[in-house]
């Protein structure tokens, strides 16, 4: 069954006035299906459904679920996620610090890895990855792959979905999972998801502006599909003991030139629980020792 129709109907733009400023809305409908558009100027409105009128005209189908001409959608359908991202990464490379560089290129990973035709069984898993996370989304060294990082490149980019699977519900649900998760199946940290899906919402709104997709498809508000919560609260098990915390600053002093000073300033944090820039201004004269919690 097709998803593309000829049986098109417009009606009177919307005129809403509220606190907030007058929106036009353009309503029409595919078969049956209603759409609408909302616009802040009027003219953006009549423009827009200007082009939808022209499409209509001249005889071209409709998609039902978007209500617009299948030519909109050429776009999406002609060009791959793999090429997509690599245009995002080179235009956004010299405007964003080192670190977020590094998150770009692991989120960008995660989705492209679940954004495939296949999985590349024929190439290690720790291959794929560093071939994309350290090659492909790194700009500076992309011309520099190694021959058997530029084969696994190559084959991505030959089986690398388009753009247009973000119209598809289970793509999305495929790259949400992924970024959710880490290589064992386990729950990622609530921060790393979040930060993963902050990312490529930015990913998916230069998609939008640059007319590749329709609107963004990352879900958005509470439900199912939202990052999980970050946790404030400390699991005591990953917290040191009194007899680790001795060994590990015994270690720490027999450090070579200052040794001595980093066991005595991780000292201070731990034994009298002051932060890094009070231990930092801490004098001899200011301190007085325990000789209880020393030993």
């Amino acid at each position: 069954m097709t998803n593309r129709s000829y049986k098109v109907r417009f009606r009177t733009t919307e005129v809403y006035k509220g606190k907030r400023g007058t929106t036009y809305t353009v309503r029409w409908s595919v078969d049956g299906h209603r759409h609408g558009e909302t616009f802040k100027t009027t003219a953006a409105a009549d423009s827009f459904c200007a082009t939808l009128l022209v499409a209509a005209n001249n005889g071209e189908p409709f998609d039902q679920s978007t209500g617009r001409p299948v030519s909109h959608a050429a776009s999406a359908a002609g060009i791959t996620w793999y090429d997509f991202a690599l245009q995002y990464v080179d235009m956004k490379w010299s405007r964003i610090s080192a670190n977020n560089r590094i998150s770009t290129a692991k989120a960008l990973t995660k989705a492209t890895l679940a954004l495939l035709r296949t999985e590349p069984v024929q190439y290690e898993g720790v291959d794929v990855r560093k071939a994309l996370r350290e090659y492909a989304f790194n700009k500076n060294r992309r011309d520099e792959a190694p021959p058997e990082y530029r084969a696994i490149l190559a084959w991505i980019r030959r089986h690398s979905l388009p753009m247009n699977a973000w119209e598809d519900s289970k793509h999305v649900d495929a790259v949400l999972h992924a970024l959710d998760t880490m290589l064992d199946g386990t729950p990622s940290a609530a921060s790393s998801a979040k930060r993963y899906r902050r990312i490529l919402n930015v990913v998916l709104n230069y998609a939008v502006r640059q007319n590749i997709l329709q609107s963004n498809p990352m879900p958005k508000g509470k439900g199912e599909s939202t990052a999980p919560k970050t946790s404030g609260a400390v699991d005591k098990r990953s917290l040191l003991n009194p007899h680790q915390v001795a060994a590990l600053l015994t270690w720490i002093a027999a450090r070579p030139r200052t040794g001595h000073r980093l066991m005595a300033f991780f000292a201070t944090l731990y034994y009298a629980g002051l932060r890094p820039e009070e231990a930092v201004a801490l004098r001899v004269e200011d301190a007085v020792l325990s000789g209880d919690r020393l030993g």
